[in-house]
């Protein structure tokens, strides 16, 4: 059986880790290499980690700045107690944020029944972790392996290449600090996109470039790693909530890919000066960050004169999407959300019940067009009792809704529609690469997605790409 390709793969499994310090207590068995105290300007690794450091700055044509210690544990219950993320009672505080993310999310049409917040965060919180952890907050990267002069698995040194791009990037880009201050879901989507991006993406050719039997004791590893985090978190969560934390993890590769098609220089102006404003900057490179597609300005709807606003944030284009999706084929969520110019969401209480109203300002007259249809759509998959209301004037769409209640059954984003959006960016990452033409990769792809479905088993759309692309290279 042909194996999925690395780039198939790798997001479903890495966690988010940004602005996360795991907590715990000293572990036994612990070897510290950390060489460098009395001189910090000497970038020194253990012996199995030298080879490594050096294809990440190979890779990525930037070098290590200052030390980061490497502590080896090589008994699994000390690594785990280390680098496990210590979980504390809910205060009450904590239950009704909650329980006003449960409302919204049901309003919105994300989810439905009776879905725990709580329960979905101690079930990430608790899922067994990676072989290599990052731990940002200490500078320490920890990896479960005997010592400095242990054989590495492949898996091991495969997520060794991704922490290690991570550091990296933090000591040239500040990219841990620069999340945890972002102002909105947006700022923090797009840190995220690029942080794990630029590393899912070195990690990627750290293993195309491993021995035939490497790759298989990779891939062994990967689909033993990928089953126990199945079994640990993906049946306590649902579809929305997942996709919404792996994002950003699944177009960042795909952004730097298609930048570093340009010229590798981008990605460092992408870190640093000419940081993505938004997910669809992203998601769409060529046509959307390198012909730049500026924010429109929007504002927060105000919540009704008697309602308790609980708070505002912006919801993105691939919250959008997912909203969108539930209303209308893949194909047509997608197209419309591709739309998107700018948002704002207020989430207040009003007689005792969550709702939302949301303010999406489209990019053009034609796409408040699409965007208008999907929100009527998407009003009228919701159950009566959601009150949803849609409404329009010029670009800016307007749309409301409250929590219908855990009883009340919607359709809810499947796995499918995720597929659909997160499969294009895979598309683009792959034509990207193959023919070193992002715009053209671009082309293939929105056409492509905006025409078929892929669960399709009816539609030739093989046969029909060659076509697409024979159009897209007389278009670019």
């Amino acid at each position: 059986m042909a194996r999925q390709t690395t780039r198939r793969r790798t997001w479903i499994g890495v966690g988010l880790v940004l602005g996360v310090a795991a907590i715990g207590a000293g572990a036994w068995g612990v070897q510290r290499w950390a060489p460098f105290a009395d001189d910090p300007e000497a970038v020194a690794w253990p012996q199995n980690i030298q080879p490594l450091a050096d294809f990440v700055e190979h890779t990525t044509g930037q070098q290590f700045v200052e030390p980061i210690a490497i502590e080896f544990i090589g008994e699994v219950q000390a690594y785990e107690a280390r680098v496990g993320v210590a979980t504390t009672e809910p205060t009450d505080a904590d239950r009704a944020d909650a329980a006003i993310e449960e409302g919204i999310g049901r309003a919105l049409g994300l989810w439905k029944g009776e879905v725990s917040v709580l329960a979905v965060r101690d079930a990430y919180a608790n899922a067994a972790p990676f072989p290599v952890t990052r731990l940002a907050d200490e500078r320490v990267i920890v990896v479960n392996a005997a010592g400095e002069v242990a054989l590495l698995p492949a898996l091991v040194r495969a997520e060794l290449t991704l922490r290690l791009t991570q550091a990296l990037d933090d000591q040239l880009f500040h990219t841990t600090e620069r999340a945890s201050e972002a102002a909105t879901s947006q700022d923090y989507q797009v840190m995220l996109a690029l942080a794990l991006g630029h590393a899912i993406w070195v990690h990627d050719r750290y293993v195309e470039q491993l021995s035939d039997d490497d790759i298989d004791e990779y891939y062994t590893a990967d689909d033993a790693r990928w089953e126990e985090y199945s079994a640990g978190v993906i049946a306590e969560v649902p579809a929305s909530y997942r996709a919404i934390r792996v994002v950003a993890q699944r177009l960042g590769p795909m952004f730097i890919e298609a930048l570093s098609e340009e010229g590798r220089e981008l990605v460092e102006h992408a870190f640093t000066n000419d940081l993505p404003a938004a997910l669809d900057q992203v998601s769409l490179p060529a046509g959307k960050y390198l012909r730049r597609d500026r924010l429109e300005a929007v504002t927060a709807p105000p919540g009704p004169l008697a309602a308790e606003v609980e708070l505002s944030n912006q919801m993105g284009p691939f919250g959008l999407y997912l909203l969108l999706s539930t209303g209308q084929p893949a194909t047509d969520a997608l197209t419309a959300a591709d739309g998107w110019g700018n948002d704002r969401y207020t989430a207040y209480v009003l007689d005792g019940r969550v709702c939302v109203d949301v303010h999406v300002v489209a990019d053009s007259r034609d796409d408040a067009d699409r965007l208008e249809n999907g929100f009527n759509a998407w009003a009228r998959a919701r159950p009566p009792v959601a009150d949803a209301l849609v409404a329009r004037r010029g670009t800016d769409l307007y749309a409301t809704a409250c929590d219908p209640g855990a009883d009340a059954d919607q359709p809810v984003p499947t796995d499918e529609a995720i597929d659909h959006y997160l499969g294009r960016a895979q598309e683009i990452e792959w034509r990207s690469d193959y023919s070193g033409n992002p715009a053209l990769a671009e082309c293939v792809a929105v056409t492509l997605y905006a025409s078929y479905l892929f669960d399709d088993e009816s539609s030739d759309y093989w046969t029909a790409a060659d076509g697409i692309e024979q159009d897209c290279l007389d278009a670019v």
